[in-house]
């Protein structure tokens, strides 16, 4: 994967209260309305060496509290993917990718009583999700062979009772180029399936769709072709990145209406990573080396920080990731 492995997604709202797919899988767009971009010159645009949260009213930067858990070497403000559960009440965290010695934890939202999710041991959990509810993530386990190995599986895991659901995708044993085995799962908006992203083709290099699968394990169900990276929030809508050809990561952040999908801003190098305000009003997202906010509305998007990749603490506030 581009960053995510070390050298490393609005629908209609019928089709995420279902987490089905009302309109053609292949997602044609309608009248093509690249945004406006524009940099707001209160935020500071240097990179850091940690991670910060940003204040988008303000485009004030406060540094993350460095506590760390149970391992004094996984610290709060020293990961590289974070994921904020919808009551904002706690914070998944990656602190490495693509080794043996990969490490996720959760704490609560200021970095206190934190723990490690992940047991010891060449075993890796990667992009954890939150349930709507904020009571489970998903998250992607593999057997800890780095940027190459096997897909490995989806996991649902309850936070209060640490009860595991394994969520067989039939990929255990495929072993897909390096970098190719990210699968990116997302709840659905009413936290009974989950969507993530496969490639396409005999060599598994070809194309990427999205599809979706029962929380509690079940069949696959293709939900768009030609999308990868879905993102979701509390407002029941969704959105997802055209992959390029060579990858994953985006031509364009697309949206979906009732009139079929939009594509809502244009990349200037690749789109990675989107990520939708808890409201749905918002969506922040990697492109090249900085992050960017674009109003779902208007299409507006602005620079806002030097980061690679951004979460929502809340409908004003991002944790951003440092481009490290």
């Amino acid at each position: 994967m581009r960053r995510i492995c070390c050298g490393r997604f609005l629908a209609v709202t019928v089709l995420l209260v279902a987490a089905g797919c009302t309109s053609s899988p292949e997602g044609m767009e309608t009248t093509k309305s690249p945004a406006t971009t524009s940099s707001d010159p209160t935020f500071s645009l240097t990179a850091k060496d940690s991670a910060f949260f940003l204040d988008l009213a303000t485009g004030t930067q406060t540094p993350l509290p460095r506590t760390s858990v149970d391992d004094s070497r996984v610290r709060f403000n020293d990961g590289h993917y974070y994921a904020v559960s919808p009551d904002g009440s706690r914070i998944y965290w990656e602190n490495t990718c693509c080794s043996a010695t990969d490490v996720a934890a959760v704490a609560r939202s200021d970095g206190s009583q934190g723990r490690r999710l992940d047991p010891t041991g060449p075993i890796n959990y990667y992009a954890g999700g939150w349930s709507p509810d904020s009571t489970k993530i998903v998250y992607q386990r593999r057997d800890g062979s780095g940027d190459a190995g096997p897909f490995g599986d989806l996991v649902v895991e309850e936070m209060m009772s640490g009860r595991k659901t394994r969520i067989d995708l039939g990929l255990t044993s495929q072993s897909p180029e390096s970098g190719w085995w990210y699968l990116a799962p997302t709840f659905s908006p009413d936290g009974r399936k989950v969507i993530f992203q496969l490639p396409r083709g005999p060599d598994l290099r070809t194309k990427w769709d999205l599809w979706s699968v029962p929380v509690t394990g079940g069949k696959l169900t293709l939900l768009v072709r030609n999308a990868a990276q879905a993102t979701t929030s509390n407002a029941r809508i969704y959105a997802f990145v055209r992959p390029k050809d060579e990858f994953f990561d985006g031509t364009r952040l697309v949206i979906a209406t009732p009139d079929g999908f939009r594509p809502l801003v244009e990349a200037l190098s690749g789109i990675f990573e989107p990520k939708m305000s808890p409201d749905g009003r918002r969506i922040a997202y990697e492109d090249g080396d900085s992050i960017w906010v674009v109003d779902v509305s208007t299409g507006e998007s602005s620079e806002v920080a030097v980061g690679r990749m951004a979460a929502w603490l809340d409908d004003d506030t991002l944790i951003v990731a440092p481009d490290t």
